[in-house]
């Protein structure tokens, strides 16, 4: 036990950042984490592999980098023992589990950063774990609070991201993404050796930005592909929508659209624009134009690889119900394929409340028999809505109008709409919580401008490495070419049980 007497005593000698400079910080953990692995390589600490009172003896959030080492040690021992399925105690609420989780609540983040390939390991050896006892949830919290807890700010696309989402989807744990999806990412790892912060040697160091050592050297994160990316955004779109915040998917969807790719399009690009169409019928009533960075000849191939959606929405747009059911009858197979069936029955269901909406530019008020006359002219459109389904549509926020009787025993109400913007729009509450989310999505905005103009101005390395980005994505990404591999593994209509 000497070796581990050793271990607890150097662990303990490791001063905490903040009572010695960065450099001399750095040097330490540095030192350590070599001890660390020259132990694990020459076997030495393979006698204490199976003691379960060995990671009781250091604190995981003081003693993070030790506790890691030996914890993957152990997790190590234990599956080579189990013969490359997962024993007992690597399953959820396991005793190796349960440590494992522990720790990634209270692991230290500076201390992280300098074993970050061993942090990543366990992150997605506990994510194995959980799937393979059908309980991706518990890893999809674990994930989401590593993340948190290691970048706040999240604003560096990592590998993580991506999991994340994936297990959110699967798990149908889609507010359990939430933190994550609504912080804004500003960059995608690079090498240190193109890094603008790569004159400061000291992970442990204070930086305004995590772009400075989340990257593939320190382990924080893989390099991502461009099809990582583009399945992030897609992904993340999905749950925004299944939480019916379109204006949120519509953005997710978007970016997935008009980030460029090298080569043809990418075939997730189009798995979002057909989710960007009908979510724009959904929650605007028209066929919503793509985001201004999306080039004339995408749209124009995106368009060709899209008709039936196209279809659907001109048939919305005109306001033709029966137009618009033919076409939804016509194409079941293709949602079906494309597993977008109960987003489609969700424009179904919508159609009503937007044919009202146009209807209010016309006319002032009408009397609900009116709508619903043979020889009314929104016949074809609203010839089968009822009452109730008005009134729902205005206690529901969806309609600013209101429902009054002319006469005591009238056997038709009348339907009235409301000059200008719903009232909606205006409630105090709403207003401040929406400048309040402005105000911190333009401080992170500025934040990063600073940052950028700063390394304009001083480093030529930025240049060099704006111009060797163009060629991003890297070789060796995802099949872009159409009819490839999407790379998408949702099977699961999403929307299906919630039209």
């Amino acid at each position: 036990m000497s070796i581990v007497n050793d271990l607890i005593a150097a662990s303990a000698a490791l001063p905490r950042s903040g009572r010695i400079s960065d450099e001399r910080y750095d040097q330490k953990l540095k030192d350590h984490i070599t001890r660390l692995r020259q132990l694990l390589s020459n076997n030495e600490l393979d006698h204490v592999a199976r003691d379960e009172s060995l990671l009781d003896q250091f604190n995981p959030s003081k003693d993070s980098i030790t506790y890691l080492f030996l914890l993957q040690l152990q997790i190590r021992t234990l599956r080579e023992a189990a013969s490359g399925t997962f024993p007992a105690d690597l399953l959820p609420l396991g005793k190796l589990w349960s440590k494992s989780a522990h720790y990634l609540e209270v692991f230290n983040p500076v201390q992280v950063r300098y074993a970050g390939h061993e942090w990543r390991q366990l992150i997605e050896l506990l994510v194995q774990a959980a799937q393979a006892d059908s309980k991706p949830l518990l890893a999809a919290r674990l994930v989401k609070g590593a993340m948190l807890r290691l970048d706040p700010s999240c604003a560096v696309f990592t590998s993580t991201h991506l999991l994340l989402v994936q297990l959110c989807l699967t798990a149908k744990a889609y507010t359990c993404a939430l933190p994550v999806l609504e912080k804004l990412i500003y960059h995608i790892p690079i090498l240190p050796t193109r890094s603008p912060f790569r004159s400061l040697q000291s992970l442990c160091a204070e930086y305004e930005s995590s772009i400075a050592f989340v990257n593939d050297t320190t382990g924080l994160s893989s390099t991502p592909s461009s099809g990582d990316y583009l399945q992030y955004f897609l992904y993340g779109g999905m749950i925004f929508m299944a939480l019916k915040k379109w204006d949120e998917a519509l953005n997710y969807l978007g970016t997935a659209i008009s980030t460029p790719t090298k080569g043809a399009i990418s075939m997730i690009a189009v798995e979002a624009y057909k989710k960007f169409i009908l979510v724009g019928l959904l929650d605007k009533g028209k066929l919503c134009s793509l985001p201004n960075p999306t080039s004339t000849q995408v749209v124009k191939t995106l368009q060709s690889l899209v008709k039936p959606y196209l279809d659907l929405a001109k048939a919305f747009e005109q306001g033709n119900k029966i137009r618009l059911e033919a076409e939804v009858d016509a194409a079941q197979g293709i949602w079906s394929a494309d597993k977008n069936t109960g987003l489609v029955f969700q424009v179904v269901n919508a159609f009503s409340k937007h044919s009202l909406v146009k209807i209010k530019k016309v006319v002032a008020s009408l009397t609900v028999a009116e709508l619903t006359a043979s020889a009314s002219p929104f016949q074809g459109s609203l010839s089968e809505i009822s009452e109730s389904q008005i009134a729902s549509l205005i206690m529901a926020g969806d309609l600013d109008a209101t429902l009054v009787h002319s006469q005591p025993h009238s056997s038709s109400s009348i339907l009235r709409f409301r000059a200008g913007s719903s009232p909606l729009l205006f409630r105090e509450n709403e207003v401040h919580a929406n400048l309040q989310t402005q105000g911190k999505l333009m401080e992170g905005l500025f934040g990063s401008m600073e940052q950028a103009n700063h390394r304009l101005g001083l480093s030529d390395e930025f240049i060099d490495n704006t111009v060797n980005r163009q060629q991003w994505p890297p070789a060796g990404g995802m099949k872009s070419e159409i009819g490839g591999v999407t790379g998408l593994e949702m099977e699961e209509d999403i929307m299906g049980d919630l039209s």
